[in-house]
């Protein structure tokens, strides 16, 4: 317990909740987009049709039709998939500590990209982790730095491989092979988080890394909450179907199931062909969110910070020159109305004082634009 501290995220969230703030910080979907008249549809069917089972106890590894949708799902991205390999989970974030809890021992490694996504990070510290972290550059992580992390003799693999969060960056196809390859041939564990795969704004999909190479420990991540709605805490697992039953005894000890209800609402809603329409609705809204805050930086801040430029997701990562400090620079802008995450909370190697992340899907087009000029007066004041 120690190790376990407050997401320096839901820490901003309460402090500005009810507050007038532009908000980069959360990763939280526009609501506007939410499927509100179809879950209630699908809602009253559910109850209408098959409403006893729905309010019931269910298996822990999930709503069967659900376990078959997701692996045809799967199939389609290169994975070796069948209902038997699939845990349904209260979102993907009890899929990765699952997934922790049942491959990394206390005090074992872990290899990740730094930064890396500060939930994962938070589920790592509380099984009192090592850490041996990798940079990311344009291509994202850096995998010629992979045997030397290696030859700490790490007992898990961590990445999250497309739009990564917080920098918005995607591992390249070579990388990722590349990747797979090591981490099988060092008979370590692999965690493959894939919470944003669906968020894709431009240029093709990019094969899974559990997919490149055979590993009987790896475990893929995903969710229904960045292509659905969070509220309904549906996301999934895809493993060895002997670690599936092993994952879903750690399961059984932590909540049971999933919702009976919300699974066969998420199921129903997929069944019915709402899934692609609806993605393309938020890849639309936000790649067009993603462009207004690119020309808003552009246009403030070129010559002056550095910035990713994501193909997809939620995130765009801000670097300022050295020995400038996000933290301090975060409370001249919340006097000033905005709010976004400074950066050094992704770091599980420390560091990271100068950067900063930018959120682009909670804001509309215009509070992006007013909001970015806000950042730049702060940002240019903190430098002069």
């Amino acid at each position: 317990m120690a190790r376990v501290t407050a997401s320096a995220i839901m820490e901003l969230i309460k402090t500005t909740a009810g507050g007038n703030y532009i908000s980069f910080a959360s990763g939280l979907p526009d609501p506007a987009l939410f499927p509100v008249d179809r879950v209630r549809e699908l809602a009253d069917a559910v109850l209408t049709e098959d409403g006893r089972a729905a309010l019931q106890y269910g298996p822990a590894e999930g709503y069967p039709p659900l376990r078959a949708l997701i692996a045809e799902t799967l199939r389609g991205r290169g994975l070796a998939a069948g209902p038997e390999n699939i845990l349904i989970t209260n979102g993907s974030q009890q899929a990765l500590d699952l997934a922790v809890r049942a491959l990394l021992n206390p005090g074992e490694g872990v290899v990740l990209e730094n930064p890396s996504y500060l939930a994962a990070v938070q589920a790592f510290d509380s099984y009192e982790a090592r850490y041996h972290v990798l940079p990311l550059d344009d291509g994202g992580m850096v995998t010629e730095a992979l045997p030397a992390a290696l030859a700490e003799r790490p007992a898990l693999a961590y990445t999250l491989p497309n739009f990564q969060n917080p920098t918005g960056l995607t591992l390249t196809g070579e990388r990722r092979a590349e990747l797979a390859e090591a981490i099988a041939g060092a008979g370590i564990a692999l965690l493959e988080d894939d919470a944003y795969h669906d968020l894709r704004f431009e240029g093709d999909s990019l094969p899974s890394v559990c997919a490149l190479a055979e590993n009987p420990r790896a475990v893929y991540c995903g969710t229904l909450s960045k292509t659905i709605a969070p509220g309904l805490r549906v996301g999934y697992l895809c493993a060895e179907a002997s670690l599936v039953v092993r994952l879903g005894q750690l399961k059984q000890i932590t909540d049971l199931h999933t919702g009976s209800f919300t699974q066969r609402i998420v199921y129903r809603y997929c069944e019915r062909g709402w899934l692609e329409p609806g993605i393309r609705a938020f890849c639309e809204s936000y790649r067009r969110r993603r462009d207004v805050l690119l020309e808003a930086l552009a246009a403030e801040l070129t010559g002056i910070v550095r910035w990713t430029r994501p193909a997809g997701g939620m995130f765009v990562w801000v670097t300022l020159p050295e020995g400038h400090h996000t933290g301090a620079l975060l409370e001249q802008a919340m006097r000033r109305g905005i709010v976004f995450v400074p950066g050094a909370s992704f770091h599980p190697g420390g560091g990271g004082e100068n950067t900063l992340r930018l959120n682009f899907v909670s804001a509309t087009e215009e509070k992006i634009r007013e909001g970015i000029g806000i950042l730049s007066g702060v940002i240019r004041e903190s430098l002069a």
